[in-house]
């Protein structure tokens, strides 16, 4: 074989590889962002909780470190999304998100990918994942567990699949045990869903 043709076959080899990588880093950066996001609007908004969504329930949380987005995902879906963080000034972290897919099959199958992602997110944090299928019975599939540090309860995980909508709350510093609190939280967001997208 010719050098010319030994180097040209490396180089080729090397862009494929380059293009390999370069498909791969870009569907892991759309994967988490979108492939579009902007601000949530009203109706969107109201398909998540909001800081003053746990005022009834004793939390006093501070509006401005909660932000809102939406964003189109890879796959169609449109993912509504709270995040409350105040960083360190306080121990309390967060997630409403709603997930608008294009269809039930979808959003079952969303469904039982977010709860196996939430699992081992906070595994891989340090917590442990404890179900209780007694304090959450809303919607068309629902999942609870709370989050344990040690023996001590840090946290909550809830998703509830309201026809092709998908509501899940997951949150640290703060958690609820309640059956009645968690349905006064998430009846309004399914109504909610109802009402935009049907059942």
């Amino acid at each position: 074989m010719k050098a010319s043709t030994v180097v040209l076959a490396i180089v080729l080899a090397l862009c494929g590889v380059a293009s390999v990588v370069a498909i791969i880093a870009g569907l892991i950066y759309f994967g988490g962002r979108g492939i579009s996001s902007r601000p949530a609007t009203d109706a969107e908004r109201r398909l998540i909780l909001s800081a003053t969504s746990f005022e009834k329930f004793g939390e006093t949380l501070e509006p401005k470190c909660q932000k809102y987005t939406s964003r189109v995902n890879l796959d169609g879906t449109r993912e509504v999304e709270l995040e409350y963080d105040c960083g360190e000034s306080s121990a309390v972290f967060i997630t409403s998100e709603a997930e608008i897919c294009r269809s039930v099959r979808e959003a079952r199958e969303s469904f039982a990918l977010s709860i196996g992602a939430y699992k081992a997110g906070l595994t891989i944090g340090g917590g442990t994942v404890e179900a209780r299928p007694e304090l959450l019975s809303l919607g068309d599939q629902h999942y609870a567990a709370l989050v344990r540090s040690g023996t001590n309860v840090v946290g909550c995980v809830f998703v509830v699949r309201q026809g092709r909508v998908v509501h899940a709350l997951v949150t640290t510093g703060i958690y609820f045990d309640d059956p009645d609190d968690i349905r006064d939280l998430f009846a309004p967001l399914l109504e909610e869903s109802k009402k935009q997208y049907g059942n």
